[in-house]
């Protein structure tokens, strides 16, 4: 799945889970999993923190990811295991982690 191109949910006040880009976070390892982007958003999520971006990256994709991330992750429908995952997820695609 190439996230750069995905149409995400419209933003909202809360954020249900979307089950494509879960599928997505299982299928790469980050549900219930301990990678370094799991790591970085229990760091972002509980004390927020600055995030390093890669280079070279579309900035539309980027704005689009960074608002649906904001608003994904202080949704209340999503359970943490899913909200956890599919940020996860998100962040693997923008972030650089040193």
């Amino acid at each position: 799945m190439d996230i750069t191109k995905y149409k995400f949910q419209e933003i909202d006040f809360d954020i249900p889970t979307d089950e494509t880009l879960l599928e997505e976070a299982v299928n790469r390892g980050f549900y219930g999993g301990h990678t370094k982007y799991n790591d970085l958003f229990n760091e972002f999520f509980f004390n927020g923190g600055k995030l390093n971006f890669k280079d070279g990256l579309d900035p539309d994709f980027k704005q689009r990811t960074v608002a649906y991330l904001g608003a994904f992750m202080h949704s209340f429908t999503p359970k943490h295991e899913e909200k956890e995952a599919i940020s996860a997820l998100l962040l693997s695609e923008l972030m650089e982690i040193k």
